[in-house]
């Protein structure tokens, strides 16, 4: 088997193994469970889980097209819908980002991805140049200008992507690894560095490449995420390229984002074979991916993924989370993006 069919073979078997166990169905309509039965709170609903859930399973309907799955798809989309009161939003920016990217990638041409992305815009407050985390909030964090500078760099408001975009740049990057830190609170740096907020500063930066407006400008934004890549690399290096673990709950999602933009990375810069700097960029993105979904799939247990790659999955704890599970899922896509490109 080649290892093109291998990693595909890995993910749809992540894919079904999430389905499932998380997935219920009633009617036209489905949702997930935060965890499996018999878990404390399993039941409860969870709307960037979800996010990440659509987000995940058109990344699958994209790598092995299935009918059966588009229906799922549909069907999860009217889930949320319900689940929302139509209105497919939060008092939290961050998750209004994180849904908004999954929108973005279910079906462009859906009429709710203006309204979110209008709300985002009008969210920046003017006196910091960022988005808060949520409605009243003092925190200013990656993970809500990171995946909204995406978001928005693919509409009309470019402009205000550039800006948050910038202002992680500026505020967060921590001079000392040339990784992303948490977020401004007080005036107060939160000098936490998560493996999300180097997927996401990615993300946005290949966002902004791709439209920009001149080659100085693209030179500019390839120039920051192949600096994050590097980063990373110097990062995970020590502990043989896996990332580093964020537990359950929403850190179980943590490292999967960090896969996906690095894999989006590896496709990228794949794409500039002149430019050696450039190749180089793509291996070691390529690279990381390969390692943490092949870590993980040696880890697997009973079709449980672990929330840690540097361990076996156990039946219990964290490793039941939905997220958890969810992270994994997005790795092993991932890995199949990075080997069909």
């Amino acid at each position: 088997m080649d290892a093109v069919s291998r990693a595909q073979e890995r993910a749809m078997a992540a894919e079904s193994a999430v389905v499932r166990r998380y997935v219920r169905r009633h009617g036209p309509v489905a949702w997930a469970h935060a965890a499996t039965p018999g878990v404390p709170g399993a039941r409860t609903w969870h709307y960037w889980w979800h996010a990440h859930l659509l987000h995940v399973l058109r990344d699958a309907q994209q790598h092995r097209p299935d009918p059966r799955r588009a229906r799922l798809l549909r069907e999860l989309h009217r889930g949320i819908t319900l689940r929302t009161l139509g209105r497919w939003t939060t008092p939290f920016y961050d998750d209004v980002a994180w849904m908004t990217l999954a929108l973005q990638r279910y079906d462009l041409h859906d009429r709710r991805i203006d309204r979110l992305t209008r709300r985002l815009d009008e969210a920046v407050d003017p006196a910091v140049g960022a988005l808060p985390w949520a409605v009243d909030s003092a925190l200013y964090n990656a993970p809500a200008n990171g995946p909204a500078a995406i978001a928005l760099a693919w509409t009309a408001r470019r402009g205000s992507a550039v800006d948050l975009d910038a202002w992680v740049a500026a505020t967060l990057d921590d001079p000392a690894t040339g990784l992303v830190r948490d977020g401004v609170e007080h005036g107060m740096v939160r000098p936490e560095l998560w493996t999300y907020n180097q997927g996401v500063a990615i993300g946005s930066a290949l966002a902004l490449a791709e439209g920009a407006p001149d080659a100085d400008a693209r030179d500019a934004h390839e120039a920051r995420a192949a600096s994050l890549v590097q980063a990373i690399v110097r990062w995970c290096e020590p502990d043989g390229g896996l990332f580093p673990a964020a537990g359950g709950g929403d850190g179980g999602l943590f490292a999967g984002i960090l896969a996906r933009y690095l894999a989006e990375a590896a496709v990228w810069f794949a794409t500039d074979a002149a430019r050696e700097e450039h190749r180089n960029v793509s291996r070691a993105a390529g690279d990381l991916v390969r390692r943490n979904a092949e870590a993980l799939w040696h880890g697997r247990r009973d079709g449980l993924l672990p929330a840690d790659p540097r361990r076996p999955a156990r039946a219990e704890g964290e490793d039941l989370d939905l997220s958890v599970q969810l992270g994994g899922w997005i790795t092993l896509e991932a890995e199949v993006a990075v080997l069909t490109s």
